[in-house]
């Protein structure tokens, strides 16, 4: 189903906070950005973390941070200007090395908008590696009817990539952890499309694997091509993969089923921990 059923209460073993969409999250027709909803879903997880004993004075003193290697969303509908919403974040079953966190966006009388989930590592910030030091948060599992799959762990790209255009990482763009933010990458991505393509269409899935930091100054690639309404995005610097993103978008107004925007998804690969830990890993 990929959209989860809302409950008046909030689940027990999920957090959720409730917020009013500003005209900044917004683009020029009023809908909440991929960027955007990104950014929501990243404040939910400082907070669910904080709860946790995990917050910034706790990441400050054991230097030990948190990484997205994988993301993946749904949009049913995009929130708009003025809507308030409800967002709800929960812990999922652990894949192979990685902590799971799933995402709703619920509109006030309870409209599922949103559906999402993330896969994430701990990572040491001195050595820049990943470690197994924040086991101890693991959190019980939740399930929610309807919840958002794991995002695949592989999707196929086309042979060729023919359209470029290159952008340089600015200040603005980094976070705290002295890295590009996982929300900019988004922004990149969906403004290859145009504002006049953008303005007739909106995403409907998006999927992304970050498989290198991005700091200050550096300049990337970005190879890109559109297959029908799909969007393929690789970028790279310095010859290496930096991250992959997959969008699909619809025509505004197309009704919106879940397994079919991930018809382009793959049967995740067998890898090992070791694999995982080497190719994947971003700070939230």
């Amino acid at each position: 189903m990929e959209f989860p059923a809302f409950a008046p209460r909030c689940p027990e073993g999920a957090l959720e906070i409730e917020l009013t969409v500003a005209p900044c999250q917004t683009d020029p027709s009023g809908r909440m950005t991929p960027q955007a909803v990104a950014g929501v879903m990243e404040a939910v997880f400082r907070e669910q973390m904080e709860a946790c004993g995990w917050g910034r004075e706790t990441v400050e003193r054991t230097n030990v941070t948190w990484v997205v290697g994988w993301t993946s969303i749904l949009i049913r509908r995009p929130p708009r200007a003025g809507e308030k919403l409800m967002v709800r974040i929960w812990p999922g079953r652990k894949k192979l090395a990685m902590h799971v966190r799933k995402y709703a966006f619920f509109s006030e009388n309870g409209e599922a908008l949103v559906s999402a989930a993330v896969l994430l590592l701990a990572m040491d910030r001195r050595s820049r590696k990943l470690t197994m030091a924040a086991e101890r948060l693991h959190l019980p599992e939740v399930v929610i009817p309807g919840e958002a799959a794991v995002p695949e762990l592989r999707v196929d790209f086309p042979g060729e990539l023919p359209h470029q255009r290159t952008r340089k990482v600015q200040s603005h763009e980094i976070d705290e952890n002295g890295h590009m933010n996982n929300t900019c990458y988004l922004e990149w991505v969906n403004s290859l499309c145009g504002e006049d393509w953008l303005g007739q269409h909106e995403p409907q899935s998006i999927w992304v694997q970050y498989l290198n930091e991005l700091t200050v100054g550096q300049a990337v690639k970005l190879e890109h091509v559109t297959q029908g309404q799909r969007l393929y995005v690789r970028g790279t610097t310095n010859g290496s993969t930096a991250f992959l993103a997959v969008i699909q978008y619809a025509s505004c107004g197309s009704p919106v089923n879940g397994q079919d925007c991930l018809q382009h998804l793959n049967s995740p690969r067998d890898r090992t921990n070791q694999d995982i830990f080497e190719r994947s890993g971003r700070e939230v």
